[in-house]
């Protein structure tokens, strides 16, 4: 659990999984963009994504955390990141098995008022 709540600081293996997971992100959101609605593609990209971006931002704010948060309260601000983690990751979940899926979600952002008519 240490090392889930010091996600910035837990060692080489944490080090190289935020780095695979650099990678997959970088080669991820192209392919995310590129694939079609209701493909299995589609959707398998989606609920990678729905993990990968909760884990990249985890670590990311670890990070800002172990550098401008005091050490009294420092504890408490990653437990508060590990709840906001959670709550992400459960909610991109839902939405790539209930709703639309992320690539769609922001598809539908991006699309022009009269495109969607």
């Amino acid at each position: 659990m240490d090392k889930i709540l010091r996600a910035d600081a837990a060692g080489p293996a944490f080090q190289r999984l935020a780095e695979a997971n650099h990678l997959f992100l970088a080669g991820a959101v192209p392919l995310a963009a590129l694939s079609k609605k209701d493909t299995t593609l589609g959707k398998a990209v989606d609920i990678a994504l729905g993990v990968a971006i909760p884990v990249h931002s985890h670590q990311a704010i670890n990070s800002v955390l172990s550098d401008y948060v005091p050490k009294s309260v420092l504890g408490g601000a990653r437990f508060a990141a590990l709840a906001s983690t959670s709550i992400a990751l459960l909610g991109l979940m839902r939405l790539n098995l209930q709703g639309p899926g992320i690539t769609e979600t922001v598809k539908q952002l991006w699309r022009s008022p009269a495109a969607k008519q």
